[in-house]
């Protein structure tokens, strides 16, 4: 009897053609191509939201994640061997091995890149001539190349926000030198200018395209890194708490115009740049009696008055300036007052003789 339940069990799962053993091969191959597709929908997805990551990928990272990912398709080759035996499913599963290993290896070697590689950096060491000897002329010094691994002044680290990437300002203040070294742009404020960019909202839509036209322009930035940071925090947390936690995490500078943001940033001892701030300091300091030549471009409240504008946008009020619409007038200031939203500028159109 046990004979015979050992000889069915062996027609029924090793006999050319048996049921089950072709139910469970067809099984196997779907889920296979299930799984497969699922994979490679899933890689598709995160190389679309990582497109800015990819480009500005530094070459460590870029070295290293190939390393990865070569060992990863070398290990899925070499453990496919295992079922090599099994020669309907030995394609599907070598396959699915070296997608598998070949992403997990690429995407260990991108997270550990600055632990695999380091850079070296070439300095000069004039040899020093002996005391005893008379010493030669400066330029005929012997001198060697010395390759050593020593620190050096740390760069500059910030990590910006959203608004900032939207306001532009930034391209301005690092072209002409204030801002330099590391830009770091988590991937959630990435993922956050996409949504935007993506907002059915014509505004909306408008600001989030200008906030990735600016990250690509600052790619392309000399003396500046620009860094996509992929970030593992809690998706509990907001973008502020998110922003704080990696600024403290790789000591940078938070540059920010959100105001909570600056004083959050502030209780945990993290130093905070702001662009409006610095625009308003670098504001002209005009003092009453200075001499200006605006554009009248509409009428006051009052009556006779007349409104023009400084190039930073701020508003002077002329008195009598009325008629001066549409033209440019010379008027002296007369007060400058500082308000919460700003300064207000108040003069009076200037006439020659009236000083004389």
């Amino acid at each position: 009897m046990l004979d015979q339940l050992i000889q069915w069990n062996m027609v029924l799962w090793q006999g050319e053609g048996s049921p089950l053993r072709t139910f469970f091969e067809i099984a196997l191959i779907l889920m296979a191509a299930l799984l497969l597709s699922l994979i490679i929908r899933r890689l598709l997805v995160v190389l679309e939201k990582r497109r800015l990551q990819v480009l500005a990928m530094p070459i460590d990272k870029v070295i290293s994640a190939s390393c990865g990912l070569l060992l990863g398709l070398v290990l899925g080759w070499l453990g496919a061997s295992i079922v090599g035996w099994w020669e309907p499913m030995y394609e599907i599963v070598r396959t699915f091995l070296m997608l598998t290993l070949g992403y997990l290896g690429m995407r260990t070697g991108y997270e550990r890149a600055g632990e695999l590689l380091f850079r070296k950096q070439k300095i000069t060491v004039a040899e020093q001539p002996d005391q005893d000897t008379p010493q030669p002329d400066a330029q005929q010094m012997p001198s060697k190349v010395v390759e050593e691994a020593l620190p050096t002044t740390m760069p500059m680290i910030s990590v910006i926000d959203a608004n900032i990437a939207i306001d532009g300002r930034i391209e301005g203040v690092i072209e002409c030198g204030f801002m330099n070294g590391i830009v770091i742009v988590p991937d959630f404020i990435v993922q956050e200018l996409q949504w935007i960019a993506d907002s059915s909202d014509t505004l909306r839509r408008q600001r989030g395209k200008k906030g990735l036209d600016t990250l690509t322009r600052l790619h392309t930035l000399p003396g500046i890194e620009l860094e996509i940071a992929t970030t593992h925090y809690s998706e509990t947390l907001s973008a502020d708490e998110r922003l704080v936690q990696l600024a403290a995490a790789r000591k940078a500078v938070l540059v920010t115009h959100d105001r909570n943001l600056e004083q959050i940033a502030g209780l945990h001892g993290i130093r905070v740049l702001s662009i409006n701030r610095l625009a308003a300091l670098l504001k002209p300091q005009l003092l009453a009696g200075e001499l200006l030549q605006v554009q009248v471009t509409r009428a006051g409240k009052e009556a006779g008055q007349g409104i023009a504008h400084l190039e930073d946008g701020t508003m002077i009020v002329i008195e009598q300036g009325r008629e001066y619409m549409g033209r440019e007038v010379d008027v002296v200031i007369t007060s400058v007052l500082q308000t919460a939203n700003g300064k207000m500028i108040f003069a009076r159109p200037h006439d020659p003789q009236s000083e004389q």
